[in-house]
């Protein structure tokens, strides 16, 4: 009898606790029914839609959908000079952006982790390029490289280097380059304040050690700082590579595609303008596309590690 009773109470027990969960489990799914809509709206539509663009040609009004082309649009990039142009550039653009902007980066923090006067003050103007508005950036460069009234030439010419201003923004692939210093110069501080904080867990205790051993700043740093912070490299380069990728608003306000045709293109420019200035929805939107797988792949290597064992 006793025991039909314990059996009875713990039958009722589970059934308590079973109730309690899916009432837990109902309200979560009640509270989360607005989120899910909001997100089918901002997010869904829109990515079915472009999916349906890719297959489809230019609609009659803005909103609808051409004729169906299966995937001619795909093909196109095969057979797409500029799209071919584009890539090119952008490799252009992200390597000498991911290798210099980080080895920049990395010498700064070093710099800027010593104790010297006025230390505090100099890591606060670090943010000062990377909080300044690209419009800005822009803006100022086209000032300080201006060939007539440019501060950069006369320095130049002034210093005896050159006889005359140079056009910085003028040559080809001279002007790209100059677009990726630019660019450096804005994601530099970025990317010095990842290390900077990285060198703040940097034990102690082994850079004595090593000091203590004879190990000369040189082997200090390339055998214990570097292998402290081979993580935060990994994180740094990849970091900067997604936003060199992406990059388009020094472009935009600065040469404007240019000088000559489509020679500072990158992929994400020639979206833009093949999307919005010619109108070309359906292989704008398979532009689209690509970029943006290319950049999905690159966040999940950042966000599920894989990067860092490639190089371990």
């Amino acid at each position: 009898m006793a025991s039909g009773v314990a059996t009875a109470r713990t039958m009722g027990n589970r059934f308590s606790r079973l109730s309690i969960r899916r009432e837990s489990q109902a309200y979560a799914l009640l509270f989360l029914v607005p989120t899910a809509l909001l997100f089918v709206g901002l997010v869904g539509y829109p990515v079915l839609y472009s999916l349906l663009l890719t297959v489809s040609g230019r609609g009659a009004a803005p909103g609808q959908l051409g004729a169906f082309v299966g995937l001619a649009n795909w093909a196109r990039i095969a057979s797409d000079p500029i799209f071919s142009q584009a890539v090119v550039q952008t490799l252009m653009y992200v390597i000498p952006a991911a290798v210099l902007g980080v080895l920049v980066g990395l010498g700064v923090a070093l710099v800027l982790n010593e104790r010297f006067p006025g230390r505090r003050i100099v890591r606060a103007a670090l943010l000062i390029p990377w909080a300044l508005p690209p419009v800005v950036v822009a803006a100022m460069f086209q000032w300080f490289l201006d060939s007539r009234r440019g501060l950069l030439g006369q320095w130049l010419v002034n210093a005896g280097l050159v006889d005359q201003s140079p056009i910085f923004l003028g040559g080809v692939p001279g002007t790209l380059y100059m677009l990726t210093a630019i660019h450096i110069w804005k994601t530099m501080p970025l990317l010095a304040l990842m290390f900077l904080v990285a060198l703040q867990y940097l034990p102690n205790e082994t850079i004595q050690a090593a000091r203590i051993d004879g190990a000369s700043r040189w082997r200090r740093f390339r055998y214990v700082v570097l292998p402290f912070l081979r993580p935060t490299i990994v994180a740094a380069i990849i970091i900067q590579v997604l936003i060199t990728v992406q990059l388009f608003d020094l472009i935009f306000a600065l040469t404007g595609g240019g000088p000559g045709r489509y020679s500072t293109y990158n992929v994400y420019f020639y979206t833009f303008k093949t999307t919005f200035e010619q109108t070309d929805f359906g292989y704008g939107a398979v532009l689209a596309y690509i970029v943006t797988g290319f950049v999905v792949v690159l966040a999940l290597l950042l966000t599920r590690g894989r990067a860092r064992s490639i190089l371990s």
